[in-house]
């Protein structure tokens, strides 16, 4: 019988990301915005194991989460693929075994707070060393560009290419306690064993009392970062390309996304609340802005697009996107003394409910 299509239904495939995760079974969650990834409902997911869904958030498929449970006492099967991925421990303790076919197996150990990165293409194995509590974790992927630019599940996941550059046994080293502070704002490590007692730098062009991280995790392209804001306080609105994915890991606040154009029309405006762990996810050229409305500091994660801000001439950009005071860029950045005054007003009014009284200096000191 021949395969060759006869209708356009049949030749139209769309997206084979969307074609893979209806072939998992388990959920796709789009939209720009989940309130909670920690109760976020999962199915059973037959070709590892446990539980998991995937993400669709704004309007793109380069980047996605990849959300897992393991019931107490549980193991993942064993896998390898040629998409890149960062793990987030959200809940429970374990383990992951990390090996080259024919290598000796490392095992690293992981609990809430742990960032570690998975090698291209090497196996790993996911395990929950509690006896009655599940574990939850995430990964954030370049899954759905991979699969929708080779669109061959058997090249993705059974490849025999080993990638010794970025993982052998003689490198198992990278995964102890290991942290490289190469410049401001910019480390390199493959393991942070809890990503909220990460020190930070400042970083004023943000905002007032505002800091940061940018990790550069296992040999990859991935682009991570850890942002603390602190109390009474809240960034400046930026917009870039599309992919980024930022979750609330402490604290609480809200997050203004909004499009250009509207800062001068505070109905154009769409307010969420964030608390641990909601994540957000901006559309193209999408303003989203951070406000920290609780008692103390909070503290979020970004998988930001795999490639984005990458530079010919420098591994990795330690200033970063969305820092451009040119209007026209798609970096932009909307500084505080230029917004809408009933931003801050608005921000003011929920610091009063929740009993903060630290407010921002009068100046713009991102400048």
């Amino acid at each position: 019988m021949s395969n060759t299509p006869q209708t356009f239904e049949e030749w139209w495939v769309g997206s084979h990301y969307r074609k893979f995760v209806e072939s998992e079974g388990v959920p796709l969650y789009e939209e720009s915005y989940l309130d909670n990834l920690a109760t976020l409902p999962l199915a059973e997911w037959e070709r590892r194991g446990g539980k998991a869904a995937y993400t669709r958030l704004g309007d793109q498929e380069v980047n996605n989460l990849q959300i897992v449970e393991i019931p107490p006492k549980g193991q993942l099967k064993p896998e390898k693929h040629m998409y890149e991925a960062v793990m987030y421990v959200m809940s429970g303790t374990g383990a992951t075994m990390i090996w080259q076919e024919g290598e000796p197996r490392q095992t690293v150990e992981w609990s809430e707070g742990t960032l570690l990165a998975i090698p291209l293409n090497a196996w790993h194995q996911e395990f929950n060393s509690s006896g009655d509590q599940p574990c939850r974790f995430l990964f954030g992927t370049n899954m759905a560009q991979v699969i929708n630019l080779y669109q061959n599940l058997d090249f993705i996941f059974n490849n025999p290419f080993v990638f010794k550059d970025r993982y052998r046994h003689e490198m198992e080293k990278d995964y102890a306690e290991k942290n490289k502070h190469w410049s401001l704002r910019l480390s390199q490590t493959n393991f942070i064993p809890d990503v909220r007692k990460l020190k930070l730098d400042t970083w004023a062009e943000r905002g007032t009392r505002t800091s940061i991280m940018r990790l550069h995790m296992g040999n990859t392209k991935s682009q991570i970062h850890v942002l603390e804001v602190s109390e009474g306080t809240y960034v400046t609105a930026h917009r870039h390309g599309p992919g980024a994915h930022v979750i609330q890991i402490e604290g609480e606040g809200y997050e203004l996304l909004f499009n250009p154009g509207d800062e001068i029309n505070a109905e154009g405006r769409r307010k969420v609340p964030i608390k641990p762990y909601g994540v957000i996810s901006p559309r193209r050229n999408e303003y989203h802005q951070h406000f920290n409305t609780g008692k103390g500091p909070f503290r979020q994660i970004g998988f930001k697009g795999w490639g984005q801000s990458m530079s010919s001439t420098k591994k990795y950009d330690p200033v970063g996107a969305a820092r451009s005071d040119d209007r026209f860029s798609s970096a932009f950045k909307l500084r505080y003394d230029k917004e809408d005054p009933a931003v801050k007003e608005e921000y003011y009014r929920e610091l009063e409910k929740n009993g903060v009284t630290l407010r921002l200096e009068p100046i713009d000191q991102g400048g």
